[in-house]
């Protein structure tokens, strides 16, 4: 159920993130300004009413729009961020991720998230704005 983590994971800040690799998401392409992700859902990302917990959306949508800012400035945190679930993730095995560059600043960049499931269905819609900070911070091993 796994095989995503053959696949190359496109952002290396991504790649050393455990929490991302926790719950199987990766970067899958970037352009300028832009990043798509992929999710493969597994019984412990689902809520008590068997659809992928919003958690797990929020942070799909968090995680793919700071791989976009990436692609601007190499060091970003997360200012803000707000997520519109649209349906239930129900019976859900993969969710992607795509962000799209609303505004990049000096200081502040904002993009624009769509998730969606196997299907194509169009499952949560959110903004984040992130900070680009002034030195990159390394993530040790």
């Amino acid at each position: 159920m796994n095989d995503i983590k053959d696949k190359k994971n496109l952002d290396p800040v991504i790649a050393g993130n455990p929490f991302a690799d926790l719950l199987n998401l990766h970067i899958i392409e970037r352009g300028a300004g832009s990043a798509r992700s992929e999710m493969i859902i597994e019984d412990l990302f689902l809520n008590p009413v068997g659809s992928v917990h919003g958690g797990c959306i929020f942070t799909l949508g968090d995680i793919t729009c700071g791989a976009a800012a990436r692609t601007r400035t190499p060091c970003v945190t997360t200012v803000d961020g707000n997520i519109h679930y649209l349906r239930p993730a129900l019976n859900t095995s993969r969710l992607y991720g795509e962000a799209r560059e609303l505004k990049c600043g000096k200081k502040l960049l904002v993009y624009e998230v769509s998730v969606k499931d196997q299907d194509g269905n169009l499952i949560a819609e959110g903004i984040f704005t992130f900070m680009a900070l002034d030195k990159d911070i390394l993530i040790q091993p």
